[in-house]
């Protein structure tokens, strides 16, 4: 397991997908700061705004947390193509030759893309903080001081982003096809709150119940913020589920 995990990281670090998305990622997080900081600004200008704009977020770690969700999708891209090209290269099926598991296989896939998303949540914290230092200063009171809930919200997105994560993974699995896994994870994860309302709304008007599969997806585990418990739960059946699934049908496929 450990030859195969250094052997990952190696290849990660090398191959220009890990420094183009995360410098892709870096920049994101530097526009959307600005622009939310920015923002702050014009409303600290305007009283008849600031109200509306400032006070709801008047605090650095309420904000960031956001602000590193957004590096998500990223992420998943980065899943998706560092496991296809193991496939394309013929890597894997030399791996797997040499009398190595494929549960080690997968598993060191999905801790090499945890540690890239670690790398890239700092970057985006990093980046945030800085464009804040440079825009905001003193102008809000107390905005930099350390706020409990920036634990909570980071450890939600967080948990978020691995179950992602695990879906990256286990489609490029199985399709093993650069163009559709990336296709369907994107789908998945920019529709999944469109399909959620159209199911809801099957739902209700062909069965006739007030029932609601919201709280039970990965993007809207924490919809309801009284049920936490009932979200962690939800988000880790997914990764279990989704990893399981992966590896089950991983090692019962021949390797191309």
């Amino acid at each position: 397991m450990i030859k195969i995990l250094n052997a990952d990281f190696y290849k990660a670090f090398k191959t220009p997908s890990f420094w183009v998305i995360s410098s892709i990622n870096i920049f994101c997080s530097l526009l959307l700061s600005i622009s939310m900081f920015w923002i702050f600004n014009i409303s600290l200008e305007n009283p008849d705004l600031e109200e509306i704009m400032v006070l709801p977020m008047q605090n650095f770690f309420q904000i960031v947390p956001g602000i590193i969700a957004s590096c998500t999708f990223l992420i998943g891209i980065f899943a998706t193509m560092f496991t296809v090209s193991d496939f394309n290269y013929g890597t894997i099926k030399n791996i797997a030759s040499k009398g190595y598991r494929r549960e080690y296989i997968y598993a060191s896939k999905f801790i090499t893309v945890i540690v890239f998303a670690i790398i890239n949540l700092l970057l985006s914290f990093i980046t945030s903080f800085i464009t804040a230092q440079i825009m905001i200063n003193n102008k809000i009171p107390d905005f930099f001081k350390f706020h409990n809930d920036f634990i909570v919200k980071v450890s939600k997105y967080s948990l978020q982003l691995l179950a992602y994560v695990s879906v990256a993974i286990l489609l490029a699995m199985l399709i093993r096809s650069l163009g559709a896994s990336l296709a369907i994870f994107l789908a998945f994860v920019f529709f999944e709150s469109s399909a959620i309302q159209l199911i809801n709304k099957l739902i209700h008007d062909l069965f006739k119940l007030d029932f609601s599969i919201t709280q039970y997806t990965i993007g809207e585990a924490f919809f309801d913020h009284s049920q936490t418990i009932q979200g962690i739960i939800v988000l880790v059946l997914y990764i279990v589920i989704t990893t399981a699934v992966g590896i089950y049908t991983f090692k019962k496929r021949d390797i191309n």
